[in-house]
């Protein structure tokens, strides 16, 4: 079994009123499957920069105001170096694997920046058997390509001033004992713009172009990670709130997270009322908990008896509706995400 830092679930809780219904909101952490799943037995990670630099000449556009676009000269040979730092100390933060190295230098030799070459498999075993590592991921390309552009706004009598870093990345995974590495690209945009009366103050209030590229690299990095490995994501949830007995009686055990003896209160609601309004709300409530438990199928099982039941009112509440179904559905996919979880985490 994967070791993996463990988050306890904070609930913050707020007050929402939407078309007469009364609505409390909660926020929790929901742990994501990786976009890409390692072997199970891959436990030592090597971070390797297997790239080539990118031409200083290749990528760098200016567009100015009433002037022709212009080709910029710009070094982007650290790039790599940032993204895999970034990257590096994301994934050491994570706990996921129980050693994590880097090599930041550049392994590849070749001069072809538009080719990529693989590290071939007498070469993986080499590196791994030098940093007692048995899995590497490999950063073969990092190419960005950044526009300058310069606006000026006739609504608003403004100047506009845009800087936009479009990234490619080319990654494999190759382990100690297998010839056959697997290959993902990925695609990142990164933007800033600035507006303002004076054009000067527009273009000044812009980063150096320099600077942008190297936060660029680093967020490359940040955002890998949950591509890698798995991720907690903050979701919103909204519990109805009712003034009939047991309605608030769950909803005072919830202030106080006692989620067991406040889903026995909204069954005993949901059982005994003919209200299909009332019904509904109880069934969402009931829903919420049990995915705050981690019971997720029992979560969609309350959502969807929730969702009928506002299907048969002749006057329904269309936020609530549209609520409830997309909950429906998201935890449809949360069920498919929990299968791709066991296997990512070894359960």
């Amino acid at each position: 079994m994967r070791a993996f830092k463990k988050i306890i679930i904070s609930l913050a809780f707020g007050t929402l009123f939407s078309s007469c219904t009364s609505l409390l909101y909660t926020s929790l952490d929901v742990l994501r499957p990786a976009k890409v799943a390692f072997d199970i037995n891959a436990n030592n990670l090597l971070i390797v920069n297997n790239t080539v630099k990118q031409p200083i000449d290749y990528g760098h556009k200016t567009q100015l105001l009433n002037e022709k676009q212009k080709s910029v000269l710009i070094a982007t040979d650290s790039l790599a170096i940032f993204c895999l730092g970034s990257l590096t100390e994301e994934m050491e933060a994570k706990d996921f694997f129980p050693s994590v190295k880097l090599i930041p230098n550049s392994i590849n030799e070749s001069v072809g920046f538009e080719s990529i070459t693989y590290i071939d498999e007498d070469k993986v075993k080499k590196l791994c058997l030098e940093n007692n590592s048995n899995v590497i991921l490999s950063l073969n390309k990092i190419k960005v390509n950044d526009d300058l552009n310069e606006y000026y706004i006739n609504e608003t009598s403004t100047y506009l001033s845009a800087l936009e870093l479009k990234f490619e990345t080319n990654w494999s995974i190759h382990y100690l004992n297998n010839s056959k590495p697997s290959s993902i690209q990925f695609k990142d945009t990164v933007y800033w713009e600035s507006e303002s009366y004076i054009r000067r103050k527009a273009m000044a209030d812009l980063p150096k172009r320099a600077d942008a590229l190297v936060d660029g690299a680093l967020s490359v990095g940040q955002k890998s990670i949950s591509r890698f490995v798995p991720y907690w994501e903050k979701v919103d949830r909204y519990f109805f709130y009712s003034s009939k007995k047991l309605m608030k009686q769950g909803m005072d055990s919830v202030y106080v997270k006692n989620w067991n003896p406040a889903i026995e209160l909204w069954k005993q609601a949901l059982n005994k009322t003919k209200s299909e309004r009332l019904k509904a709300y109880a069934a969402n409530n009931i829903a919420i908990a049990y995915e705050i438990l981690g019971d997720v199928d029992k979560a969609l099982e309350f959502a969807t008896i929730s969702y009928y039941s506002f299907g048969q009112l002749s006057l329904v509440d269309y936020d609530s509706y549209i609520r409830i179904s997309e909950y429906v559905t998201e935890l449809a996919q949360r069920k498919k995400e929990m299968k791709i979880l066991k296997k990512q985490l070894g359960n």
